[in-house]
């Protein structure tokens, strides 16, 4: 029987964040931090927020997106530290990790490892169902749908 699993799409001013089980998406958001706020402020937020959606939801296992950056070395420092207090809260609570590339999510959504942002969006809205939102998801919350879908679909989703 699958479990719940959350879902990180990992960033800094935006995360994205999804629980899912088998093909339903029970929650998904995108936490959103202060830009006029402390920097630690900011990682205290991520990690608050992500504690109370483990709390809430109970899942067994974390599915979160490896870094890629080939550029902004300020950014990618920022989402490594963003990305270190979720793995944090995820062990506290004990959850199972499991990390994949951009790719491998790309490929177990899509069928193609280069598949745009696009692409990916319309796949996730045809392989799960979805729950009614007030507002427009955005990208970060469809990745971490994309993240979700990839786990439940491997071995380590069950």
């Amino acid at each position: 029987m699958q479990s719940r699993v959350l879902a990180v799409d990992p960033g800094f001013d935006r995360i994205g964040v999804a629980i899912l089980k088998k093909d339903n998406v029970l929650f998904s958001a995108c936490i959103e931090t202060d830009r006029k706020l402390l920097h630690s402020e900011r990682l205290l937020d991520i990690g608050e927020n992500i504690k109370k959606i483990i709390k809430k939801w109970k899942p067994k296992s974390l599915a979160i997106e490896n870094l890629f950056f080939n550029q902004n070395i300020s950014t990618a420092l920022k989402v490594s530290e963003a990305r270190g207090v979720i793995l944090y809260e995820a062990s506290l609570a004990k959850l199972k990790i499991c990390e994949y590339s951009p790719q491998a999510v790309k490929m177990a959504v899509t069928g193609y490892g280069k598949a745009d942002k696009v692409q990916v969006a319309s796949m996730v809205k045809k392989l799960v169902t979805l729950p009614k939102k007030s507002s427009k998801r955005l990208d970060d919350e469809l990745d971490a749908i994309a993240l979700g879908i990839t786990h439940l679909a491997t071995k380590k989703g069950i």
